[in-house]
């Protein structure tokens, strides 16, 4: 039987102060632990020296990689990271962030819980984020909750597995141009396999003094993702209904088909 592995997609935008040491220390522990691995940065327009640092640690290191692209925003990168993912050849994809705010060691967490569900999710211990983002979370899950009827602790947490297989069925029927994609993600998950693990992962606050969405921004943002869960409210028992007569949610945890039309009819990359 093949050995399951694993490449991890991570977007990136302007993180030049800690990208290496992400790199490395990812790298590190899933050597530590013996795990067949690969590192997809997805650099999102970065204007600082992100790139080059990229561009040396992937000369340097033969499991890591990544992909530039002009900026669209932290969930077309994590959308794009997925689809190229999906065209690997590795079983298990997993996501997270670049700002060094979460703990690698946590990953075997997540990784031990595998065989269990197609997707397993973290949920930051003792949140080390403003009050504000705290109180953003608070109102989604509870919006998830009210029109959603499930109960999904930390839903667009960066920091989740996937099996490949499941990921590739449920891309297609995300729709285009979202801000938070790793939302809907969790919807499907949650509400179609009902059984998905949820681990307890450490959170750290963010190094320096600069935050990616603030103010006015984060406003907008959070907007614009609220209106399009409303949309998507709407849509998904009819997206829900297509997802499980492919019979990609099996009850006995055997292997997930894989019989959604190719990638690369559904969805495009710039």
């Amino acid at each position: 039987m093949k050995r399951d592995s694993v490449l991890l997609v991570i977007p990136v935008f302007n993180e030049e102060q800690c990208i290496e040491k992400v790199a490395v220390d990812w790298g590190s522990e899933l050597t530590s632990q013996q795990i067949d691995f690969h590192i997809l940065f997805i650099n999102d327009g970065s204007t600082d020296q992100t790139e080059q640092i990229l561009e040396r640690i992937s000369r340097d290191y033969q499991q890591i990689s990544f992909i530039s692209q002009e900026n669209r925003g932290h969930g077309e990168a994590v959308k794009h990271g997925y689809i190229e993912a999906c065209r690997s050849s590795y079983n298990y994809i997993f996501q997270t962030d670049s700002d060094d705010q979460f703990c690698p060691a946590d990953f075997i967490k997540l990784w031990e819980q595998r065989k269990f569900a197609p997707a397993v999710f973290g949920n930051r211990h003792q949140r080390k984020d403003g009050t504000i983002r705290k109180l953003i979370s608070f109102s989604l899950r509870k919006f998830i909750w009210d029109y959603f009827e499930v109960d999904i602790p930390d839903a667009n947490i960066p920091y989740r597995l996937f099996k490949t297989s499941f990921l590739k069925q449920c891309l297609p029927y995300l729709n285009p141009g979202l801000f938070a994609p790793n939302i809907f993600l969790s919807i499907y998950a949650f509400k179609l396999i009902k059984r998905c693990p949820v681990v307890s992962v450490q959170h750290y606050a963010r190094k320096g003094d600069t935050q990616k969405l603030m103010s006015l921004g984060l406003f907008k943002a959070c907007l614009k993702s609220f209106w399009q869960l409303v949309v998507f409210y709407y849509q998904f028992p009819k997206k829900a209904q297509m997802l499980e007569e492919t019979n990609i949610f099996e009850k006995d945890n055997k292997e997930l088909k894989d019989i959604t039309p190719s990638l690369s009819e559904n969805l495009e990359v710039a």
